[in-house]
């Protein structure tokens, strides 16, 4: 019994010995840079787990990539960012594990600065980054779950959701259906002053406030239905207990 009872104890030992040098290992930088010729009209779809994200439209026919990732060298090596173009679709993996069944360590911190051409749609899925967008037309959906949304100059429609991050959403224009979700996380979104709009507000505990002439359809604990300008597309807030800011 003491035989077994020291191999047991060497062995422990040996495995917390083995996760403290892998803990201890340090963190490097990598940079990627791509270009890629890409036609106003297409969709940039991104898919990230942390690390900033910064995507902004410029009057050009390509995107310009400019990331950099933070792991080990270890599991830099072992998960790769891959880039992908299939008709006018692009698509951005920034932890592709693909044929690795691996599921510790399986993420690489990665920073995004993007450049795409005005009129392009989002579709970002990411965990906890801070995203930043301006300056985009098209169709667009962005989902996040801790980190902020800060979407500047948007045209067309938006889907946007976070858990307990904010959300700014600054319209170029009123005439497009706009949805925005999140649970403990408040939301501004600014609306042109003539835009017409259908605002449906759905929330447990939070408050809207709004310095727009809008017009009361109904109200009960929880849901609010106003009119701007007479109605229009479908603006649709929902919280659970994030406040919401209504302004021009």
């Amino acid at each position: 019994m003491m035989t077994s009872f020291r191999l047991i104890t060497a062995a422990t030992l040996l495995a917390c010995a083995v996760s403290a040098s892998a803990a201890a290992q340090p963190r490097e930088t990598e940079q990627v840079d791509r270009t890629i010729p890409f036609q106003p009209g297409g969709t940039l779809r991104l898919k990230n787990f942390s690390g900033d994200i910064r995507i902004t439209g410029v009057n050009a026919g390509e995107v310009s990539i400019h990331a950099v990732r933070r792991a080990t060298r270890a599991r830099l090596d072992r998960i790769k960012l891959t880039i992908e173009t299939t008709g006018a679709l692009l698509t951005i993996n920034a932890n592709d594990r693909a044929g690795d069944r691996d599921d510790r360590d399986n993420v690489v911190e990665t920073s995004f600065e993007i450049r795409v051409p005005r009129m392009t749609s989002l579709d970002v899925h990411t965990f906890s980054s801070e995203v930043t967008i301006d300056d985009v037309e098209g169709r667009h959906k962005v989902t996040n779950f801790s980190g902020d949304l800060r979407l500047t100059r948007m045209a067309g429609p938006v889907r946007a959701k976070t858990f307990s991050g904010t959300i700014h959403l600054d319209t170029a224009d009123g005439g497009h259906q706009l949805d925005l979700d999140t649970f403990s996380g408040d939301v501004e979104l600014l609306l042109p002053q003539n835009a017409a709009a259908d605002i449906r507000f759905n929330s447990f505990s939070g408050d809207i406030r709004t310095d727009l002439p809008i017009t009361l359809v109904s109200k009960s604990r929880r849901d609010m239905h106003a009119t701007l300008n007479g109605g229009g597309a479908e603006v649709r807030v929902k919280t659970f207990s994030g406040d919401v800011r209504l302004n021009r």
